[in-house]
């Protein structure tokens, strides 16, 4: 056990020194900002400009509208990709005017000449990094003129196509400044680096007509990558059994009866206000993806037509994605704080009250955010206040910096909460020397410390530095740190319901631990391939991100197998759909983050499937299929401990149950899965430009899996408005508290047994 500890803490900081490592090598090799774009003689933009725009991007939420390289909104457009593919096209018009005719009345030979001297000329690298001069020829110029003016009217006029509204900005400046930015992104995708064969970007996106092909190194990683898979692969599953990792003998089922009779604090009475919030939320949250889902197919309108008008495309995304995580980490939040008495026996002295200052302080972050991200989304912030207090610009970290910072400080809060409740198991004679505890304390301080990394850029950071430190929150605090707190907390809910001893769920979680830090913390660098970032970054993400399917799935395997003896065995367990959920979760971590995450992670791939609706299909079936029903398993168990036995509806469960994971795996089969593959299939054929153009999305194959989609997302809000209504029926019926502050709520004399 010993050498799986060590092995787990030298597998985290390894993995750390690597990507941090890597960060500090690449921050020299982003795209550079031009102090001054001139052309002959004349300057036309510059850093200044360039910014403004960088900045207008993100004060109005247009990565929640469309993407920038691929990040950002799947539905709208990319921005630099359709700048890019219009660069060319107005260079090819600037050349064949002056021929006489128009690029299509050209003959062959001569649109082959004049499409050979633009890409030679897009390709030609004319930054000279000593003054921070960028020189554009003519023809360049006067792409650069016309797709300014492009966005200048499209951000005045609206477009309707893909849900912009007509004077989104409220400066007419950075309508103007906007084209600027947008089109030094395109510039950065189609010039070589200085010498090297490749773009700032590694070539994406892919646009033959701009001279991007995809480079051979995505076909050697992607390669290595599949190799280093089914190698790791292989060894897991040696160890598995040579170590007997997923073996032992379960507890006796009547921990579970003891677990759902045990008398309650006043924390853990007052934690359930905490679930009937998340409930709040999953339903908000599931309407406004219903509400994307429309506008996917009839952007920019709705009946009553007010809701159009109010909620446009980038603020219904916004909200989507950050009530996603609000509602799954204050699920984490209420389950800790239930948890905390059960673990240590006791409960300290004022938890009570903190407990109820602490769901004050959530409730005014998520409200507060929510209304800042929609009211900055509508340019109701000034130029030094909307970053702080408004949309912050970056997908899934909307929340201005102020609410973004007083998240950190309620993280902090519980952190403290948890501590109190569980210092006796840590420290002392009642100290757990099994590790579980230790463990979990362990992996809710990493949660805490790894949001921190979202401070670590500001408004005018570099887009490339930004990005790098935004994916530290995104992925690792989501794919790599949720999934380590979910390992532990998952271990201590097995313990508990006595499916798992404490030795056999430390072995599997210092086992997953080791695999969740190398394959998860290297593997982040999958979202560095296409962003400004050195090429090497391929190496590491192909080869890292294919190892992150293997690790969460064994504990619950482990917990899988216990069950189906108990049921063997006729034994009624009080904790079946709880158990059911977190099964469900399992399921999810294959298909979706595993099968689906492990088929786009790969460079020769990802290559053409990055900004598609693959990337959709991962991200749904990845957080709300693993960590949404992880979140609602760990509610329904303590939930289930809360509520008098007379009131738990188990017919009700199952019906909520199959609503949200046969809605999740109806929309991902049915709707999501194959209009990406059509998507990508287009990448390749015409280019991202395309794919994710109006034209794209006008297809009546793509108009027809779109509107089919009512139904998956009907059937997912009907199970949660059925799972709001179990919680908010059954809120009053939770039973009273029968534990004082201080008293073993195991052994106390006030303490009785239900």
């Amino acid at each position: 056990m010993e050498g799986l500890k060590k092995a787990a803490i030298a597998s985290f900081v390894i993995s750390m020194l690597v990507l941090l490592g890597g960060g500090w090598l690449a921050k020299d090799r982003v795209p550079p900002y031009p102090l001054q774009i001139i052309s002959e003689g004349t300057e036309i933009s510059g850093k200044t400009e360039i910014i403004k725009g960088q900045n207008a991007y993100q004060r109005y939420g247009l990565m929640d509208l469309g993407s920038v390289w691929g990040h950002g909104t799947l539905r709208g457009l990319d921005f630099s990709a359709t700048t890019l593919n219009l660069t060319g096209r107005h260079m090819r018009e600037y050349y064949a005017e002056k021929s006489g005719k128009a690029y299509a009345a050209l003959d062959s030979d001569a649109a082959a000449a004049i499409d050979a001297k633009v890409i030679r000329e897009i390709k030609t690298n004319n930054y000279d990094p000593v003054t921070g001069v960028l020189t554009l020829p003519p023809s360049q110029a006067y792409a650069f003129l016309k797709v300014r003016e492009y966005w200048r009217e499209a951000m005045v006029n609206g477009d309707n196509t893909y849900g912009l509204q007509a004077k989104a900005m409220k400066e007419l400046s950075e309508t103007v400044t906007v084209g600027d930015f947008f089109f030094w992104t395109a510039w950065a995708a189609g010039t070589l680096r200085p010498g090297e064969n490749s773009t700032y970007t590694n070539n994406w996106p892919p646009d033959v007509t701009v001279g991007n092909a995809m480079m051979t190194d995505a076909l050697l990683w992607s390669v290595a990558g599949i190799l280093a898979f089914f190698i790791v692969l292989g060894i897991v599953i040696y160890a598995v059994h040579r170590y007997r990792i997923l073996y032992g003998e379960e507890k006796a089922v009547e921990t579970g009866s003891l677990m759902m009779n045990l008398p309650l604090t006043l924390s853990q009475v007052r934690a359930a206000k905490f679930f009937v919030v998340v409930t709040a939320l999953f339903i908000l949250q599931t309407c406004m993806g219903g509400l994307l889902a429309h506008y996917t197919v009839s952007p920019g309108t709705f009946f009553p037509d007010f809701i159009a008008t109010l909620v446009p495309y980038s603020w219904a995304k916004s909200w989507h994605l950050q009530l996603a995580i609000f509602w799954i980490a204050t699920t984490w939040i209420g389950a800790s704080i239930y948890l905390a008495p059960v673990i240590s026996g006791k409960e300290p002295k004022g938890q009570g009250l903190l407990v109820n200052i602490l769901f004050v302080a959530v409730v005014l972050v998520a409200v507060g955010s929510l209304a800042g991200t929609a009211l900055g989304a509508k340019g109701y912030f000034t130029e030094n206040t909307w970053f702080w207090f408004g949309h912050q610009g970056w997908e899934f970290l909307e929340s201005g910096r102020f609410w973004q910072w007083l998240l950190f400080v309620g993280l902090i809060a519980w952190l403290v909460i948890v501590y109190r409740g569980m210092k006796d198991k840590l420290f002392g004679a009642d100290k757990d020397n099994s590790g579980v505890v230790m463990f979990y304390l362990v992996s809710a301080v990493m949660v805490v410390g790894f949001f921190g990394f979202g401070f670590f850029y500001g408004k005018g950071s570099h887009l490339t530095i930004s990005d790098y430190w935004r994916w530290f929150v995104v992925h690792l605090w989501v794919e790599g740190i949720f999934e380590f707190f979910g390992v532990a907390i998952i271990s201590l809910f097995l313990v508990m319901m006595g499916l798992v001893k404490k030795e056999s769920a430390m072995r599997v979680a210092y086992f997953s631990a080791i695999l969740v830090f190398a394959s998860g913390i290297i593997g982040t660098a999958h979202h560095y391939f296409w962003y400004g970032g050195p090429s090497y970054w391929l190496a590491l993400g192909a080869v890292f991100a294919s190892l992150e399917p293997i690790p969460m799935i064994l504990l619950v395997v482990r917990a899988w197998k216990e069950y189906g003896a108990i049921q063997d065995a006729g034994k009624d367990f009080p904790y079946r759909w709880p158990l059911f959920f977190l099964t469900a979760s399992s399921f999810w971590n294959f298909l979706g983050a595993g099968m689906f995450g492990f088929s786009i992670n790969l460079p020769i791939i990802n290559y053409f499937e990055h900004g598609t609706y693959l990337t959709a299909n991962h991200g749904h079936a990845a957080l709300f299929g693993v960590y949404g029903m992880l979140s609602i398993s760990l509610m329904l168990f303590s939930w289930r401990s809360l509520v008098k036995n007379e009131y738990w509806n188990n017919g009700l469960l199952k019906t909520i149950f199959w609503l949200l994971n046969g809605g999740l795996f109806l929309m991902v089969v049915s709707v999501l899965l194959p209009e990406g593959l059509i998507q990508t299939f287009m990448v390749y054929k015409h280019g991202v430009w395309f794919a994710r153009s109006p034209e794209f999305y006008n297809m009546p194959v793509i108009l027809a899996l779109n509107k089919f989609r009512i139904v998956p997302d009907t059937i997912i809000i009907t199970g949660a408005i059925l799972l709001g209504y179990f919680l908010a029926s059954t809120y009053f019926r939770i039973k009273p508290v029968k534990c004082g502050e201080g008293e073993d709520i195991y052994y106390g004399k006030s303490c009785k047994m239900l």
